[in-house]
């Protein structure tokens, strides 16, 4: 006797209805609260009506399927019970439930048939895998209901019609947590109830889940149309949002969506404004991401040279004073495609990393997953790599927000568990390789609701979280904000910001800004001064040490550096930038060289700081420099004029190692007897100790 048969005895001999699990779905269809799809179309129709499900399929040719997505945990056991009828179509063609599927490609089906058949079936992937019609007694003619029974146990599937065993097969796995109805060729079907039995699933809730108020932003953002996709800038005080369907958005179609902002003064929102032409047009437009510096955003979408809209894919466009914007430019990713019709994109603070949701037909394990993709050094960015099962399930995640720190990921799920259609959950990056994640947690029911719950950004300090919800919203959906415990708050950064000046005449200047880890030379960011002012802000997480300078044609950077390696806690520092121009006599500090203490012999963190010098003197074939070195005045006098002269005597080795000619290049060491600080301190000291250049020939 084969186990299969030993099954079926027990089970005959059993109570086959006894559940152990609870009670998940009780649908009368009295109302609508579950959302089922009620439509009217060519292919197929369904409406509620007196406590009914009334479905239709108007197909000659092929099945449809109506159904909807809960939130069971279909690895496990669970019954699915229906009370169907037909009562219109030809009798010999099928109808009956689908279960532990998702959508019309990846389904599990039990039929009927009112001339006494029945049938399971199943589909993956489009190709089907189709059991012979049966015949049996226990099917109630035309006209009658029929009760269908899906019992998933202890890896089987048993299959009951009225309460009668009529088959038992091994389950093949979740293919997803759709349950619902499938009807053959023109069909019309009366569904009195639906009941799911499940084992609870439980919710992986962050341990203190956000309990303060929710703040509505006000009037002066939100209005009685949809405002939608928030994105804070890092530093709090400008929002970025889309507003749908309004008719002050700039394109005389007014259905579509265009990109407005405000700007804050202390707790105050100023009045929101269209942000005008180029970065809005006749598309659906909005933004994915802001810098630091709040001098360049990344948007949805591809942009022609006149600024109209292109295709696919995101852009990137630069802040040309206050108020106005170049017409954005693609961004590339390599063999970037994307199966579903929409996606959703964020960039780390430092732009090195792209998380974006996508369904991609190479390895997606649902609708939709969340990928990841890297700068690369010619700009463009790699392919987009799968984050891993961690995050991903077989159902779709969206709306990613990948935090200041570059390790905390917000995003929206549909498979994990939780409270509605989708829920906001909170993870961290565990190592580099941006596939290995802890496990994600849901932020809790204050903010995930019975609805789709998305569009979750923080700002730099993790403070305030920004997001989208219809809930006591003044029109259609509107934008909230919420205090955030330190649970589910992104790892501390420090927010570096200042001006770019001209060392010589002290006026402001538009440059670039690139920062690098010190202890590994990796380049970790770049960013923009805004061209009107010349200011800047950077983004660093904790604990390292880096550097940082401007960069701009026909000058050389005065470097800067910092050590975070014991700031614990968001902070806000101040530093300044200069350029010097390359010109004759010009005196430029190597700040960002560093020494064994009391030796010639470089650290390699000094390494990048020459590197730069490298390329300034190539570019500049006539360039000619005397390096000089200097120390403070703590030692022998003649010791200290003996180890300037030996690290001035480094530097120019390295240059000349690098390509550069030994006769382009003096040295002179000063020893301690050119001081520009006090050697009364340690910090004067340590200014005291330096090694410069002087440009003798242009």
């Amino acid at each position: 006797m084969n186990k299969t048969f030993l099954i079926f005895i027990v089970l005959f001999t059993g109570s086959i209805f006894s559940y152990s699990q609870k009670l998940f779905i009780d649908e009368n269809f009295d109302s609508n609260s579950n959302n089922w799809n009620v439509e009217d179309d060519y292919e197929a129709s369904s409406e509620l009506k007196s406590g009914y499900y009334y479905i239709y399929n108007k197909s000659t040719e092929y099945a449809y399927r109506f159904w909807n997505s809960f939130k069971i945990n279909d690895n496990n056991d669970f019954i699915v019970e229906v009370k169907i009828r037909q009562v219109f179509g030809e009798e010999d063609f099928g109808f009956g439930v689908m279960f532990a599927s998702e959508g019309v490609d990846n389904n599990y089906n039990f039929e009927i048939s009112s001339n006494g058949y029945y049938r399971t079936s199943n589909q993956i992937d489009g190709e089907y895998d189709d059991n012979d019609w049966m015949p049996t007694d226990h099917i109630k003619p035309f006209g009658e209901y029929n009760i269908l029974k899906v019992k998933k146990s202890k890896g089987y599937v048993y299959y009951y019609i009225n309460g009668n065993l009529v088959n038992a097969i091994k389950y093949n796995g979740a293919l997803g947590d759709d349950f619902g109805f499938v009807l053959r060729n023109k069909m019309k079907c009366q569904v009195d109830y639906i009941k799911i039995y499940a084992d609870e699933a439980k919710i992986n809730i962050v341990e203190n889940p956000i309990l303060n108020p929710i703040e509505n932003i006000g009037t002066e953002i939100n209005t009685t149309y949809s405002e939608l996709i928030p994105i804070i800038a890092p530093d709090g005080k400008t929002i970025y949002f889309v507003r749908d369907n309004c008719p002050e958005n700039v394109d005389d179609d007014k259905d579509h969506n265009d990109i407005w902002f405000a700007t804050k003064n202390g707790e105050k929102w100023s009045k929101a404004k269209n942000i005008g032409r180029p970065l809005n047009n006749s598309g659906h437009n909005f933004i994915i991401a802001v810098t630091p510096d709040n001098n360049s955003v990344i948007l949805n979408g591809t942009y022609t040279a006149f600024g109209e809209e292109g295709g696919n894919g995101i852009s990137i466009s630069n802040r040309l004073n206050n108020d106005t914007w170049s017409i954005p430019r693609e961004v590339e990713i390599e063999n970037f495609y994307n199966d579903d019709k929409y996606q959703n994109f964020s960039f780390s603070a430092d732009l090195q990393v792209i998380v974006m949701a996508l369904q991609r037909s190479d390895d997606t394990y649902g609708e939709s997953d969340l990928y990841v993709s890297f700068r690369k050094s010619d700009g463009t960015y790699s392919e987009p790599v799968n984050l891993g099962n961690t995050i991903n399930t077989t159902d779709e995640e969206g709306t990613p927000f990948i935090a200041a720190d570059g390790k905390t990921l917000y995003f929206y799920s549909q498979g994990h568990n939780g409270y509605g259609s989708a829920d906001i959950f909170v993870s961290k990056r565990i190592d580099e390789s941006w596939t290995k994640w802890t496990t994600p947690l849901n932020i809790g029911p204050n903010i995930n609701t019975e609805r789709w719950d998305a569009y979750f950004t923080v700002d730099a300090k993790g403070e305030y979280a920004y997001f989208v919800s219809s809930n006591n919203s003044i029109g259609e959906e509107d934008i909230f904000r919420v205090k955030i415990q330190e649970e589910l708050q992104p790892d501390p950064v420090v927010l570096i910001w200042g001006k770019v000046y001209d060392n010589k005449t002290k006026k402001p200047l538009s440059s670039e800004i690139l920062y690098e880890d010190l202890k590994t030379n990796k380049k970790v960011g770049i960013a923009n001064s805004n061209p009107s002012t010349g200011e800047y802000k950077i983004i660093l997480p904790y604990g390292k040490e880096y550097g940082f300078f401007a960069k701009k044609s026909g000058y050389m950077a005065l470097s800067d550096n910092i050590d975070l390696t014991d700031i614990k806690e968001y902070t806000e520092i101040q530093r300044d930038l200069y350029l010097i121009p390359i010109e004759v006599n010009q005196q430029i500090v190597l700040n960002n060289l560093f020494f064994i203490k009391g030796k010639a012999e470089l650290y390699p963190s000094s390494y990048p700081e020459l590197d730069r010098l490298v390329e300034i003197l190539k570019e500049n074939k006539e360039m000619k420099i005397e390096v000089q070195g200097h120390t403070n005045n703590v030692g022998d006098r003649k010791l200290l004029l003996e180890l300037s002269e030996k690290r001035a005597l480094a530097v120019k080795d390295y240059l000349v190692d690098k390509g550069i000619e030994a006769s382009r290049i003096t040295t002179k060491g000063f020893g301690p007897d050119k001081p520009i600080a006090t050697n009364e301190t340690e910090e004067g000291r340590k200014k005291n100790q330096r090694v410069e250049f002087k440009i003798t020939n242009k």
